[in-house]
C-alpha cells in the first residue's frame, strides 16, 4: 500500500468512476467445470483418479472442491483494472495498491507447468486409430460436442483409453476454454496417447494464454 501522503501516479483506469459495468452482467467464457461431472461419470473411477494425479489434476480437484466464488469481490478486481499495454497481463488497484496476475502468479495459483516450450521436443504419433474411435477426422482435433458421444460411450474401453479421453476433455473444458464447437490444435490433441509426452507439455503457458487472451478480447459484456 502507498504511504499516507505520498502522491503515486498509476497507470489510468480501464473503467471511469461510475461507468463500470454492472454485476448483473457477466464475462464470456466458456470454461464450465460443471462440465467435468459427465467425464467423471463416462471414464471411470480408475481413469477419474489418475487424472486427477496428473499435470492437469488440479482442474479436477477444484471442481471437486466445488468453489464458493464471491461475485461481489470478483467484480470489484475486475473492474477496478488499470490500463496496461502489455495484454499477457492484468493490473487492478486494489485499496490504492496495484496487484498483477501474468504467467508468473498463473503457475503459482495453479501449480501448472509454465516452463518454456522446449523447441526440440518434435513429438508425434499415429493418432488415426484412436482418432477414428472417437469419430474424428485424423485431420482435426476433437470438440466437446463430439468429445460428450465419447464419454457416454466410454465405459468399457481400455484405461489408456479412457484416460486419453479424459485428457481431451479437460484441455477443451479448462486448459483451452473452448466454445463447444471449437477444436483442440490436433498438434497438441494428439499428446493425450502418450503420457510422457502429455505430462512434460507446459500445459500452464497454454492455460493463462487462452484466459488472457479471450479475457482482453471480451472482457465484460
Amino acid at each position: 500500500m502507498a504511504p499516507s501522503g505520498t502522491e503515486t501516479n498509476y497507470p489510468q483506469l480501464l473503467y471511469p468512476k461510475g461507468k463500470a459495468p454492472s454485476q448483473k452482467k457477466s464475462m464470456s467464457y466458456y470454461s464450465y467445470l460443471s462440465n467435468f461431472q459427465m467425464v467423471q461419470e463416462g471414464v471411470g473411477n480408475d481413469a477419474w483418479d489418475d487424472l486427477k494425479e496428473s499435470s492437469v489434476g488440479v482442474f479436477l480437484s477444484f471442481y471437486e472442491s466445488a468453489p464458493i466464488w464471491s461475485a461481489k469481490l470478483v467484480h470489484y478486481i475486475l473492474t477496478h483494472q488499470l490500463i496496461v499495454k502489455k495484454y499477457y497481463e492484468i493490473w487492478s488497484l486494489i485499496d490504492c495498491q496495484p496487484i498483477r496476475l501474468s504467467l508468473i502468479e498463473f503457475g503459482e495459483i495453479t501449480g501448472l507447468n509454465i516452463e518454456p516450450f522446449n523447441v526440440e521436443d518434435t513429438f508425434d504419433v499415429d493418432h488415426r486409430d484412436f482418432w477414428g474411435e472417437l469419430q474424428v477426422s485424423p485431420a482435426i482435433g476433437p470438440n466437446l460436442v463430439e468429445l460428450r458421444k465419447v464419454v457416454n460411450s466410454c465405459s468399457k474401453w481400455s484405461f489408456e483409453k479412457r484416460r486419453s479421453v479424459g485428457w481431451l476433455c479437460i484441455l477443451h473444458i479448462a486448459v483451452y476454454g473452448m466454445a463447444p464447437t471449437s477444436r483442440i490444435p490436433l498438434e497438441t490433441a494428439k499428446r493425450v496417447l502418450d503420457a510422457g509426452a502429455f505430462e512434460r507439455y507446459p500445459w500452464g503457458r497454454i492455460a493463462c494464454k487462452s484466459f488472457l487472451v479471450k479475457y482482453n478480447q471480451k472482457l465484460i459484456i
